[in-house]
């Protein structure tokens, strides 16, 4: 197993997530290497990662943005599920508090829910927070893996999220979320 830990940010990184990130460096058990990708671009700077992965022979790509807190054991409880694609819930940067989680009724309408199961679950789409996604499941997908869309007034359809989601979803890779973990998004407060 060799990984990468790719955290895409716009200039800074939070020093808590700095701190975790090095004690996960430390504590995971296998080659992990770390890549910080400077740019205002989220979709491209994700893009840039996923590609560094594939290309540098990586098993794993384990996304992490530059605003999260998180346990020093996430990423090996993440691995431990062998999933092709799996992630945190957690919560939105803003009050009031909305999980990132997305879920698709019977009739197919995405939304976002109240509650999360208790344990692994699948999920329609997952944050690019804190997910870890095997190389071998982005050779598979079709390109661009982040991307996003829009309604046809202009406005914002699909985060690159959502569309990293989709992308793997029209390949057969399911989507999990592991709720048990204690992930944060970073602001005023821990969100």
């Amino acid at each position: 197993m060799k990984v990468l830990l790719g955290i895409p940010c716009g200039g800074t990184v939070k020093a808590k997530l700095l701190t975790t990130a090095v004690s996960s460096l430390f504590t995971a058990g296998v080659p992990m290497s770390l890549m910080v990708r400077e740019s205002a671009l989220g979709p491209d700077n994700r893009w840039h990662m996923a590609k560094a992965a594939v290309d540098g022979d990586f098993t794993h790509l384990w996304l992490v943005d530059n605003d999260m807190a998180f346990p020093p054991d996430t990423f090996s409880r993440l691995v431990a599920h062998d999933k092709d694609l799996v992630g945190a819930a957690y919560n939105y940067r803003a009050a009031p508090l909305a999980t990132v989680v997305k879920m698709q009724d019977a009739e197919g309408r995405v939304f976002s829910p109240s509650t999360l199961p208790a344990e692994i679950f699948k999920a329609y789409a997952i944050g690019s927070g804190c997910k870890l996604v095997k190389v071998s499941a982005l050779r598979r997908m079709p390109q661009p893996w982040f991307a996003l869309d829009w309604h046809a007034d202009g406005s914002l359809k699909v985060t690159d999220d959502v569309w990293f989601c989709q992308q793997a979803r029209k390949v057969g890779i399911s989507t999990w979320c592991d709720p048990t973990l204690d992930v944060k998004h970073i602001g005023d407060y821990e969100y």
